[in-house]
């Protein structure tokens, strides 16, 4: 019978996490995905401006060199213009970021309610919790903020990049609105990825310090089983792993997998 109680019990917390998770996740890409569409409307006009500033000279048969482009005001104000909306858009993303991880951690957490005599109360350390947060513990040594600076550093050089080949090439203004489009396309997507596997580490460490609480042992790997499972997490559906040990969750980018306690409850 314990067996049985076993399975219901990690079905249950399984589901709790995902529900969780998945909800603050689409919460939270919703809101970054606003972000990107103002900071890419207010820098639109004035990439537009600036080269059609070049692409006049060159409708008029002049050979136009990115030299000239560095030679107009208008390149200098845009360079401008364009740090300070990167810094506000890594800015924001910081601040949302950072409510939204604390905000999971403390759902996960306080969601977790096993059926066993050990402790059944939650104690929240805030200090804890940040250290989780922003604990250092992706293969490239940076922490989720300092990858939110990546990935701003990475749209600014792109964006650059394009103005100057579409300077280089002579392409219609038109050819640089998609290019800039795509390239905030592409930023965007980076911060999703980031925001689903940083939510799957909290997801996975605040399952744990509450499974420590209530005295448990062992934690279980949890991959839901439907089609879209992958081979990786299949791999991993079942391991049981000290409660203390590395966990090897998330396995990969928008992985799916959690902790469930193992317990034996008596009925």
């Amino acid at each position: 019978m314990a067996q049985k109680m076993n399975k219901y019990w990690a079905e249950r917390q399984a589901k709790a996490q995902e529900e969780l998770t998945t909800r603050s996740i689409k919460k939270t890409e919703k809101q970054i995905q606003k972000y990107y569409l103002n900071c890419y409307k207010k820098l639109l006009g004035q990439f537009e401006s600036t080269y059609n500033a070049v692409f006049l000279q060159m409708s008029e048969g002049k050979d136009i060199t990115p030299a000239h482009l560095y030679n107009l005001d208008k390149y200098w104000k845009l360079q401008a213009e364009l740090k300070a909306e990167l810094e506000k858009l890594g800015y924001k993303q910081l601040s949302k970021l950072e409510y939204e991880f604390n905000k999971l951690y403390t759902g996960v957490y306080l969601s977790i309610d096993l059926p066993t005599s050990d402790k059944s109360w939650a104690m929240l350390d805030k200090e804890a919790v940040n250290k989780v947060i922003n604990s250092i513990w992706c293969a490239d040594g940076k922490t989720w903020s300092q990858r939110v600076w990546d990935n701003t550093d990475k749209l600014q050089q792109a964006l650059n990049d394009n103005l100057i080949a579409c300077v280089v090439n002579g392409s219609n203004p038109s050819e640089l609105k998609k290019l800039l489009m795509k390239e905030f396309g592409v930023s965007y997507e980076r911060a999703n990825t980031l925001v689903t596997t940083e939510m799957a580490h909290i997801q996975t460490e605040a399952a744990r310090d509450r499974y420590r609480e209530y005295g448990c042992q062992e934690v279980e790997v949890y991959g839901e089983e439907d089609e879209s499972r992958c081979d990786v997490c299949g791999e991993l559906h079942g391991k049981r792993f000290p409660v203390n040990a590395a966990m090897p969750l998330p396995a990969h980018p928008n992985c799916r997998c959690c902790l469930i306690p193992v317990v034996e409850v008596d009925t």
